[in-house]
Order: C-alpha cells, then structure tokens, then sequence
C-alpha cells in the first residue's frame, strides 16, 4: 500500500460548521436593489430638456461664438436635442409595451 502525498486531515482542528449561517455562494454580491427607471424615460427627458436649454442659449450668443471660433458648438446641442427627441420616441415605445405586458428586455 503506498502512501498518499498528502497529509492526513485532522478532523479535531478543523473549524465547526455553523448551520444557521448559509454558506455563500459568490465572493462578491450583489445587493437587491430596486429598478429606479426601467424604461430611460425621465433620463432622456432630462437630457433633451438640458440640451434644449443649450441649443437656445448658444443661439443667443451665435455671434460671440463665431467670432471665438465655436460656432460648432450649437451644431452639438442641436444634434444633441434631435437624438434625445429619437431617444424619447423610443423610451414611450418601450413604456407602451411594457405597460401592454409585451416587454421582453429589448
């Protein structure tokens, strides 16, 4: 009979198993937490009313930017306010279905 190479255990030391406490599954958890917005629908209001609010003061001061050499800059913020009206689009589309029972996580 050979010998195995590791040592033999010895059950006297070994640490107790308490059986109230669950043994955990993970090294990290995750706690559970509640969805705040599930459908992105007050984010993207936020968003499109912030670049409004930009889009109009940058057209206020357009001149003074053109000189400064930023005239792109209401460029952004109207582009920013038209993807935020597509946003917004597709954020009541994902409320209908989800309050019809048809969402599915798209």
């Amino acid at each position: 009979m050979t010998e195995s190479p590791l040592p033999p255990r010895d059950l006297q030391h070994a640490a107790p198993v308490d059986p109230v406490q669950p043994a955990p599954h993970h090294f990290l958890m995750q706690a559970p937490v509640p969805v705040m917005d599930v459908d992105g629908f007050k984010v993207t209001t936020l968003g499109l009313i912030a670049f409004g609010v930009a889009s109009v003061l940058l057209a206020i001061f357009y001149a003074d930017l053109q000189r400064a050499g930023n005239g792109w800059w209401l460029g952004v913020s109207v582009s920013g306010f038209a993807l935020g009206l597509v946003g917004l689009a597709y954020c009541r589309y994902r409320r209908a279905r989800r309050r019809a029972g048809r969402w599915d996580r798209d």
